[in-house]
């Protein structure tokens, strides 16, 4: 499953268990969002070690270049894109 991870201190905040597969600059603070690739476990862990954690649903979710995320299947699929059109990595 795919899902955000906010944080202050980039990757470090996810322990290298979970895949990073993009980052962008949190809209509303100074911070960043991960999104991560992972099983509810680690989901479940990082809420416990205190990280704020967010499971995405279908849609579109924007960078701050032009590029995104594209979710699907209830957070099952995903494609990484350089825009909303332009694939750059998929899962």
């Amino acid at each position: 499953m795919i899902f955000v991870v906010r944080t202050r201190d980039d990757v470090g905040a996810v322990h290298g268990e979970a895949r990073v597969v993009h980052a962008r600059k949190d809209p509303t603070r100074e911070q960043r969002d991960l999104f991560c690739v992972g099983d509810e476990g680690l989901v479940q862990r990082l809420r416990e070690d205190g990280c704020v954690v967010s499971a995405l649903h279908d849609g579109w979710y924007p960078d701050e270049l032009g590029g995104g995320v594209a979710v699907w299947g209830n957070g099952r699929y995903w494609e990484v894109r350089s825009s909303p059109f332009d694939v750059v990595d998929q899962g």
